[in-house]
């Protein structure tokens, strides 16, 4: 099937936020580069490092932000198990916000699925299924920017 450039350029997208990522977690020592970035749980205003991971379900939380959030989780869509790295690992999903942290532009709050499981000491996550697949995001590993805007943002 040919290509068609000039099709190509009219859909170029303009990203609605734009924030540096890390290579690695502040916290932790690993032996590749990662893409860490930003997120907010809502309900909190502080930001957390959250390791991207296109091919992980869901928002993983870790014991001490979903220990922040408390009361704040309260869509319960019951339990669910998880296979990680780690192995098996069940815990609770819940409806809850998200917003990926813009450093220019504006960040995108994200109606997520997160999953919470309990003990997770690793870092949170931030998955496909449930978030990012509500989303347009791009990488730019030349400046470690993270580029994010909603789908039903405009083309230019």
């Amino acid at each position: 099937m040919p290509r068609d450039d000039a099709l190509l350029l009219d859909k170029r997208w303009l990203p609605e936020g734009v924030s540096r990522y890390q290579d690695s977690h502040p916290g932790l020592r690993e032996a590749q580069p990662r893409i860490y970035v930003k997120i907010q749980p809502g309900g909190l205003h502080a930001s957390f490092w959250t390791l991207l991971d296109t091919g992980g379900h869901f928002c993983l939380l870790n014991e001490t932000v979903a220990g922040l959030l408390g009361d704040h989780l309260v869509e319960d869509l019951g339990t669910f198990a998880v296979r990680t790295a780690h192995g098996l690992v069940e815990g609770k999903l819940y409806r809850h916000p998200v917003a990926l942290v813009a450093e220019s532009g504006e960040s995108l709050n994200i109606d997520s699925t997160v999953f919470v499981p309990p003990d997770w000491q690793g870092p949170c996550i931030l998955g496909y299924a449930g978030v990012l697949e509500r989303v347009r995001f791009a990488v730019d590993p030349g400046t470690n920017e993270f580029c994010f805007g909603s789908l039903s943002a405009p083309r230019s």
